[in-house]
C-alpha cells in the first residue's frame, strides 16, 4: 500500500488488512521521518502480521458448515439433529468468524469456562453435556486436520473438561413398577412399559418392532430398526442390532396382547407392535396415556426414556448383571459407556457386594 507525506513533512501509513476473524481493519502510523522509514515500518508491520497467523484464513462457521454437510451424509438424523443443535446453541455463536488456522489451546479452555458459567432454565449446565457439545467441537476440528491441512486439533490437544458429576436420572425399582403396572387395565399400556422396563429398548427401537420382531417362541425381540419423528430407520450403530431376551411373564403377556390385538385390528406379520398397521402411534400418544395414570396415583413420575434406565438399575442391583453383558444388552459398543453412565450403581467393593446379597 502506498505511504504518504503528510503537511508537516513527515510522513505516515494508511493500509487496511483481514484479522483472524475475517473483519477488515485500518491501521494508521503518524510521523514517520521519511519514505524509507515509513515503507519499513509498512513491511515490519505485516511480517509481523503474518508470523502471527497462517496466511490462509478458515472461519469456524464456514468449516463447521462444511462439517456437519459432510457428516449428514453419513449419520442418521437422530445424530445430525444433535451435532446440529451442539453447533447452533454453543459453537457458532462464541467461535464464529475465528481463524481456525489460528485458534489455540488457550481458546478451548476460555469456551470451557464460558459454558460453565453459563446458564440453562436459571441452572447451570451439565458438565456430561458440556463435555458431548467439546467432543463435537474437536470432530469439527479433526475434520479440519483431515480436508484442510489444518495442522492440528487444540480441542483434542487441551483435551476435555473433567466431569465430578454423579449422573441425574430418576428410575423405578422393580417395586415400584409393579405398584404402577396394577394400576392399569388397558393391556396395551400394560404390554408396552412392561416391555420397556423388563427389556431396556430405546423408545424408538420399542415404536419400530413388528410382529416378524417378536420372537414368542424363543423368547426375544429383535432389534434392526428404529423410528424417529415417525421414520423408521436403521439403528445408528452396529451394536443396536441385537436380540434382547425378556422374562417369560413378559412372553405370556406379549401372547395376550397379540390375541387382543388380532380381535381389535387388522393383522399382519410386517405390521408394527404397537400401532396400525405400518405406522406406529405418535411418539407421544401412549406417554399422554401414562401421564393421565401417573395424576391419579401416589408414585414419582420418571420419564420414558427412565424406564431403560428403570431396567439398567435393576440388572446392576438386582441381577448383578457385569458391565460387559449390560452394555450388550442395551446396544452400546463398550462397557465404557455402561461405567459412565451406571458406574455409580456398581458396588465399589467386595464387601459392599456380599452385605447386599
Amino acid at each position: 500500500m502506498p505511504v504518504y507525506e503528510a503537511s508537516n513533512g513527515t510522513w505516515y501509513v494508511k493500509l487496511s488488512y483481514i484479522d483472524e476473524f475475517g473483519d477488515r481493519k485500518y491501521k494508521t502510523k503518524r510521523n514517520l521521518p521519511t519514505r524509507g522509514k515509513a515503507r519499513k515500518w509498512e513491511d515490519e508491520f505485516f511480517i509481523k502480521l503474518q508470523e502471527g497467523e497462517s496466511s490462509d484464513y478458515l472461519s469456524f462457521t464456514v468449516l463447521s458448515e462444511h462439517y456437519i454437510e459432510w457428516y449428514s451424509k453419513r449419520r442418521k438424523p437422530s445424530s445430525i439433529k444433535t451435532i446440529k443443535n451442539y453447533v447452533n446453541n454453543h459453537l457458532d455463536p462464541y467461535f464464529k468468524k475465528m481463524n481456525v488456522y489460528r485458534m489455540s489451546t488457550k481458546d478451548i479452555l476460555n469456551f470451557h469456562d464460558h459454558m460453565t458459567n453459563k446458564m440453562f432454565r436459571d441452572k447451570p449446565l451439565k458438565k456430561g453435556y458440556i463435555q458431548d457439545v467439546h467432543t463435537a467441537l474437536s470432530s469439527i476440528l479433526n475434520h479440519g486436520v483431515k480436508f484442510y491441512d489444518l495442522k492440528k486439533n487444540v480441542a483434542a490437544l487441551a483435551g476435555n473438561i473433567e466431569n465430578d458429576e454423579t449422573p441425574s436420572w430418576d428410575y423405578w425399582t422393580l417395586n415400584e413398577f409393579e405398584y404402577f403396572y396394577n394400576q392399569v387395565d388397558d393391556i396395551l399400556i400394560k404390554t408396552y412399559y412392561r416391555l420397556l422396563f423388563f427389556s431396556g429398548l430405546r423408545h424408538g427401537e420399542l415404536r419400530a418392532l413388528t410382529w416378524n420382531d417378536v420372537n414368542l417362541i424363543d423368547g426375544y425381540v429383535d432389534i434392526n430398526k428404529t423410528n424417529y419423528n415417525g421414520k423408521v430407520h436403521t439403528p445408528k450403530t452396529k451394536t443396536s442390532i441385537r436380540k434382547v431376551y425378556i422374562p417369560k411373564h413378559v412372553i405370556n403377556l406379549l401372547h395376550e396382547y397379540k390375541i387382543w390385538y388380532k380381535s381389535e385390528k387388522e393383522y399382519k406379520d410386517d405390521y408394527v407392535v404397537f400401532g396400525n398397521f405400518y405406522k406406529s402411534y405418535g411418539e407421544s400418544t401412549i406417554p399422554k396415556r401414562y401421564d393421565k395414570i401417573m395424576d391419579e396415583i401416589d408414585l414419582k413420575r420418571i420419564k420414558t426414556h427412565e424406564f431403560r434406565h428403570s431396567h439398567a438399575s435393576d440388572c446392576i442391583n438386582r441381577l448383578r448383571m457385569d458391565r460387559e453383558t449390560l452394555a450388550k444388552r442395551l446396544g452400546h459398543s463398550s462397557s465404557i459407556t455402561i461405567e459412565k453412565i451406571y458406574g455409580h450403581l456398581y458396588p465399589s467393593t467386595e464387601k459392599d457386594a456380599i452385605l447386599d446379597l
